[in-house]
């Protein structure tokens, strides 16, 4: 099936688009068996991640709340805030 917005992004490339253009700082770690990820942006802003693997696609919605959350605007396709 396709996506009516393009492919999704890792999220090891979302996160390194936020290191690199955004100035977010990516600190990441594990509890227990689960992989966590917080992605804090340049006004301190932040999201947790959490039990995601760095190669799973990330859906459009997941793209939308992390740049909506974060205060940035990734190239990555994303729902539209009207389907929100």
């Amino acid at each position: 099936m396709s996506s009516p917005f393009g492919p999704s992004p890792k999220l090891r490339e979302y996160c390194d688009w936020a290191r690199l253009n955004a100035e977010c700082r990516v600190d990441e770690g594990y509890s227990g068996n689960k992989s966590i990820v917080r992605i804090t942006a340049p006004d301190g802003k932040s999201v947790k991640q959490v039990g995601i693997p760095d190669d799973e696609p990330l859906c459009h919605s997941v793209v939308a709340y992390l740049d909506r959350r974060l205060g940035v605007d990734s190239p990555f396709p994303k729902t539209p805030d009207d389907f929100i």
